[in-house]
């Protein structure tokens, strides 16, 4: 029999009619099973809440009204039982032995375990994450995620400021590596993560904005260096210009380019800025059959 801590199983769900299922039986099928599932309904008008009940006893269903992901976490956070919170979206799923393989490092000073997703390319290649080392990038999944709730009394939980949707889990995790505890990294892919419909260029938008308010809110919580800000505005911009280009959203790339090139000018990103005045048919008849 293992000593290993009680975990609460904590997913928003809104309009998951579709998926939710499948993800409660990736969840019941561990090989060490969660002490709860709770299933927080975000005032979903489709089937969601009726799936859940299917599972009776099992799956714990609260609902609320429509307030987005973050206060639905905290939502369930807040009812569960258990010092130890496994995250997961509605329509991202487990492999059976994810809980296994992570349950053993919730350990006294750590604050936050995480996976592979199976479909990251970005995994990181060193032992635990530092603060500085996840200012680069955002190497976590949120279903990925094992968190501590005592270091949440530390952190606070996440913000459910609408603005910060899309990074509102990057947002506590960096929260999470500026505080004493640790952050523990399993290199395993566990977990297959689901890309919601229209998530690209029509959220790109939203998502950018996001990301730069994070940047702003963590560098005066953090007072840190205006290099450090600048260097990181710079990545983001770059690699959501291009994303937008290759979408073909290109009045949005041209935007994006455009404060890049304020902040950072070089003859790639000019090149870029340029090209966003084509027309969509003259860049896809020079597109590489590979992009």
């Amino acid at each position: 029999m293992n000593s290993f801590p009680k975990v609460s199983v904590v997913i928003p769900a809104y309009n998951a009619a579709a998926t939710i299922e499948k993800t409660l039986d990736s969840i019941l099928a561990q090989t060490i099973a969660p002490g709860e599932v709770i299933v927080v309904d975000d005032g979903s008008s489709d089937a969601t809440c009726e799936n859940v009940a299917r599972y009776g006893e099992r799956v714990r269903l609260i609902s609320q009204s429509n307030a987005g992901p973050a206060a639905a976490r905290n939502h369930g956070i807040r009812e569960s039982q258990f010092d130890w919170i496994a995250l997961l979206d509605a329509d991202d799923t487990w492999l059976p032995e994810k809980l296994e393989c992570q349950l053993p490092h919730c350990q006294p000073g750590v604050g936050l375990v995480y996976c592979f997703e199976f479909e990251d390319e970005a995994k990181f290649p060193g032992d635990d994450l530092d603060f500085e080392t996840l200012w680069t990038h955002n190497y976590i999944g949120t279903s990925t995620v094992i968190l501590c709730k005592k270091t949440l009394e530390k952190t606070g939980d996440f913000s459910e400021d609408r603005a910060f949707i899309g990074t509102e889990d990057y947002n506590l995790w960096l929260r999470i590596a500026a505080s004493d505890d640790k952050i523990v990294t399993v290199k395993k892919s566990l977990i297959h993560y689901t890309p919601a419909d229209g998530n690209l260029s029509s959220q790109y938008d939203r998502v950018i904005k996001a990301e730069l308010l994070n940047v702003d809110v963590i560098a005066e919580q953090f007072n840190l260096s205006a290099e450090m800000v600048r260097t990181k505005k710079i990545a983001l911009l770059e690699e959501y210009g291009l994303a937008l280009f290759w979408t073909r959203n290109l009045p949005l790339a041209r935007k994006y380019y455009g404060q890049l090139l304020k902040q950072s000018p070089t003859f790639k990103g000019l090149g870029y800025w340029l090209a966003t005045f084509l027309p969509s048919s003259l860049l896809d008849a020079k597109r590489p059959a590979t992009a």
